[in-house]
């Protein structure tokens, strides 16, 4: 087995995404969705968004942010994994896309390095209590590492113009992660 130990596993870049800024608010829930789910549609399904929403590849985000926000965050208020994933489902239902978010409330390392090692971005929640320098944020996880001595890290994009932030996961508490609902 090769020790993964000092080494990112991560996924292909988020670069195309940095401008995708959480302008104003509390809309980080609905702003790192919308980036979760244009990395699904731009490198793993395209059937993971809706093409009338935002092509695939596309840098527009407005009308795809806008329809999020109406299941997420109608009303402008902080944001917790359950309500993040009841609302992605919702819209997954209203436009037929055969996928579900799932949640976790409690933790983060076992989820965001499972997925991640499976090729698929997780959005993560850090938390100002665990030490966030972000305060209370929802954030894209696209890599990690575990140093030789125990320390862990995510790499993120953090919705405030950083594609490639790292950030010790201690920080980081619930996730919301796709499972795709095809069938074979």
């Amino acid at each position: 087995m090769i020790d993964l130990r000092n080494r990112w596993v991560e996924l292909k870049s988020f670069e195309a995404y940095r401008e995708w800024k959480t302008p104003r608010g509390f809309l980080c829930g609905t702003y790192a969705s919308s980036v979760l789910l244009a990395y699904w549609q731009d490198q793993l399904d395209e059937q993971c968004s809706v093409n009338q929403l935002r092509e695939k590849n596309s840098s527009q985000n407005d009308a795809l942010i806008r329809t999020l926000q109406a299941f997420l965050q109608p009303i402008d208020y902080p944001t917790v994994p359950i309500q993040i994933s009841l609302g992605l489902n919702r819209f997954f239902r209203r436009y037929h896309i055969p996928y579900r978010a799932r949640a976790t409330a409690v933790g983060s390392w076992q989820r965001t390095t499972k997925r991640i090692a499976a090729g698929e971005p997780v959005m993560i929640g850090l938390l100002q209590i665990l030490g966030s320098k972000y305060k209370n944020h929802w954030v894209v996880a696209h890599g990690f590492m575990e140093t030789s001595d125990g320390q862990r890290f995510y790499k993120i994009h953090d919705n405030w113009g950083k594609s490639a932030a790292i950030v010790p996961a201690k920080w980081a508490n619930g996730t919301i992660s796709l499972v795709s609902q095809k069938k074979p």
